[in-house]
């Protein structure tokens, strides 16, 4: 008696509780793909004021370190307008007016990425074959199925976060290989190195200040700085070794992403949740 109200109540959980979650899971996930869309203006079919580019205005209270205006365009910084006044032995002292050339964007991965891993996760969800197994296995395999499924998701889930939550994994040496910066014009003085990057649901500035690094005594293994360096923090630039001499950094707040970060974090509870309820009807 007790094995068979065990399992009725796991062909309940199969027939009934796999087929919601995942519907709540692409309701969810469509939301999270609609907010990358909306705020990109090539996505747009018509223009309109909520498709044009978000402006974003950056400023340091008490201080005149740095100003920028940003438009942002989906992935991409379209627009940029900025003014630094830095510690810089090639500037003087004096501003440095700059802006992003005409027609030039600065990419910002992280939202690319983030974007590509929740567009193949509702892929993923609407693909015909995953909907075959859980209808053809859940029988035999007690939700097995519906586990592998959902243990699929949460590894693009997971990587769609942590491309928002963790710029460390884009470093200074990369960043100056990509060399975003050049399409600024004016150039910025040499010893300056201008880096934006999603932290969380901010977009950030960061500008550093470099110098070529003292040789070191003995040998020594060179570890790129993250963009989050810290002065002293070292970095291969070109065919030289690099020294961050100073730091600083100015962030707005971008609501969009709060909401999509926030969106993901529902999602990634529900997996966790369906796999849990499944194991315990084992």
């Amino acid at each position: 008696m007790e094995l068979n109200a065990q399992a009725q109540e796991r062909e309940w959980l199969i027939k009934s509780q796999v087929p919601l979650t995942i519907n709540q899971l692409k309701l969810c996930l469509e939301r999270c793909l609609n907010l990358f869309k909306m705020n990109s203006k090539k996505d747009s079919k018509e223009e309109t004021a909520s498709s044009k580019p978000c402006k974003y205005v950056f400023s340091t209270p008490h201080q005149e370190v740095m100003k920028a205006i940003v438009a942002v365009d989906g992935h991409r910084i379209v627009y940029a307008d900025i003014s630094l006044r830095l510690p810089s032995a090639k500037s003087n002292s004096a501003p440095v007016l700059t802006s992003l050339r005409e027609n030039a964007v600065w990419p910002l991965i992280q939202l690319r990425t983030s974007g590509q891993c929740v567009s193949r996760a509702i892929n993923l969800l609407s693909d015909a074959a995953p909907a075959a197994l859980l209808a053809s296995s859940h029988a035999q395999s007690h939700g097995d199925a519906a586990c592998m499924l959902m243990q699929q998701l949460e590894v693009l889930l997971s990587k769609a976060v942590d491309s928002l939550m963790i710029p460390d994994q884009w470093d200074l040496g990369e960043q100056a290989r990509l060399n975003h910066q050049a399409n600024l014009r004016p150039f910025v003085p040499d010893d300056t190195m201008i880096v934006f990057y999603i932290h969380c649901s901010r977009l950030v500035a960061a500008v550093y200040t470099i110098a070529p690094a003292p040789p070191q005594a003995g040998p020594r293994i060179p570890v790129d700085a993250p963009v989050r360096a810290y002065v002293g923090s070292t970095f291969d630039r070109g065919q030289q070794r690099h020294e961050v001499t100073a730091v600083n950094r100015i962030e707005v707040t971008m609501p969009w992403v709060a909401e999509v970060l926030c969106l993901l974090t529902t999602a990634q509870q529900l997996c966790q949740q369906l796999k849990e309820k499944i194991t315990l009807m084992r």
